[in-house]
This record gives structure tokens, C-alpha cells and sequence, in this order.
């Protein structure tokens, strides 16, 4: 008797061929399996699966976690693994030590900078349609700084002292400074703002933008009185005010 049957393995879909048949010394019937290949889950009529997250990710989210209540000083390998639940060895499978732990932490979530690309890869509207955006952009940099303080405040400890993370918060600096000069120059095309210089005023939002994620994450608080005060600064910069 042979029939065939899918089984998934971290959410893919296998599909294989089972023959039944009788061992001649014990008389048990057993199967054996022949590999036909990968299916789509939705052609199988398999319910959709998120994927588990890998070892390396819950590493990744333990320091994360990790660094909300404390410095990055304070971590090591132990606590890391204790806290992604997994073994002691499991870290060093991928990582060297505790500062290489940080730094990939790091490297994966953007420094304080939000969804630049959210903001401002869009038409542009009113006025006061880009002065909501700008105070959005600032709001929404503020608040996240004050969620994820711990991985915030590492960032700006370790581009400091750590080459790689200083050269990948310069590219992320570079790169919005990019996507808001555009910015810029589509709302001064469209008689919306006055400009002299689109290029130095992103230098100049972006800079203001880095400083309100770091003093939200390294200050015991920043007053929404403060952060409006910077989205007035902020309307000033561009030419909104």
C-alpha cells in the first residue's frame, strides 16, 4: 500500500511518498519514505504558521530586554541565554562575546531616527499638512526613544567606542539626511516653504531629530512642552514657521 502525505518543517511544506510494508523479522508493518519535494502550504491547504523565531533572534530580543533596565555593562553571556531561554553554549554559536551581542542588537534597529522613508517618500500636501508631518516625525522619535530607552542609550555609549556602530550610525544619518534634503526640495518646488539651502536644513533636522532620541533615552524625562518647543524649532528649520 503506498499513499503520499505533507508534513511542514519551520513553516515549509514537504511532500512525500509512504509505502507500507511487513518487515520479514519482526512481522511489523512499517513505511518507507520517499522525498518528492517542497509544496506550497496554501496548495496543500495547510493553515498558515508564523515562523518561530530563531535562537539568534531571541538572542537579539534578550539584550534588547536586557538593556531597558540596565547598562550594557551589565550584561553577560549567561544572563543573555537565561533570558532568550535557551543554553549557555547557544550564544556562543553566535556570538564572540557580550560587546558582539550589543553591536548586532544594535546594527538591527534603526538610532532614533523612525521611519524615515514613512514620512517623507510621499506626496506632498498643505501647508499644515508638512507641519503635521514634522511634528509627527518628532512625536512619534520621542516616543519611541522613551520605549526603548536601554537600546537607544547604547547606541549613542557604543558609537563612541565602537567603530562598526559609529561607521552604521553615520550611513543611517547620511541616508536620512538624503530622503529629507529631497524632502525639502520637493516642498520649496512647491512654493510651500522657504528655503536657502535644502541640504544644510536636513543637516539641521536630522541633527535635531538624533539629539531629541538621545536626551529622551539618557535624561530622566523629556515634558511633551520640551518636544513641542523642538517642533517649533523644527517648523523654523524648514521653513514652515
Amino acid at each position: 500500500m503506498a499513499y503520499e502525505v505533507i508534513k511542514r518543517v519551520s513553516g515549509r511544506a514537504y511532500r512525500y511518498r509512504v509505502e507500507s510494508f511487513r518487515d520479514p523479522e519482526t512481522r511489523r508493518v512499517r513505511g518507507r519514505w520517499t522525498y518528492l519535494g517542497r509544496v506550497d502550504p496554501a496548495d496543500a491547504g495547510l493553515p498558515e504558521r508564523p515562523a518561530k523565531p530563531s535562537s539568534r533572534d531571541r538572542l537579539l530580543d534578550a539584550v534588547a530586554r536586557l538593556l531597558a533596565g540596565g547598562d550594557a555593562e551589565s550584561l553577560s553571556a549567561g544572563s543573555i541565554a537565561r533570558e532568550a531561554g535557551v543554553a549557555y553554549g547557544t550564544f556562543y554559536r553566535y556570538f564572540t562575546d557580550r560587546s558582539h551581542a550589543v553591536r548586532e542588537t544594535l546594527l538591527r534597529r534603526s538610532p532614533s531616527l523612525g521611519d524615515i522613508a514613512s514620512h517623507f517618500d510621499v506626496p506632498v500636501g498643505t501647508r499644515e499638512d508638512e507641519r503635521a508631518r514634522l511634528a509627527g516625525w518628532l512625536r512619534e522619535t520621542a516616543a519611541a526613544a522613551r520605549e526603548n530607552r536601554g537600546v537607544v542609550r547604547a547606541w549613542h555609549v557604543y558609537s563612541n567606542a565602537d567603530e562598526v556602530v559609529l561607521r552604521a550610525r553615520r550611513d543611517a544619518v547620511e541616508g536620512a539626511v538624503e530622503r529629507v534634503a529631497a524632502y525639502l526640495d520637493r516642498l520649496r518646488a512647491a512654493g510651500i516653504a522657504s528655503l536657502c539651502s535644502s541640504r544644510f536644513a536636513a543637516y539641521a533636522l536630522v541633527a535635531l531629530v538624533v539629539a531629541l532620541g538621545r536626551d529622551t533615552a539618557l535624561e530622566e524625562s523629556v515634558s511633551d512642552a520640551q518636544v513641542d518647543g523642538l517642533v517649533t524649532l523644527a517648523y523654523e528649520i524648514c521653513g514652515l514657521g
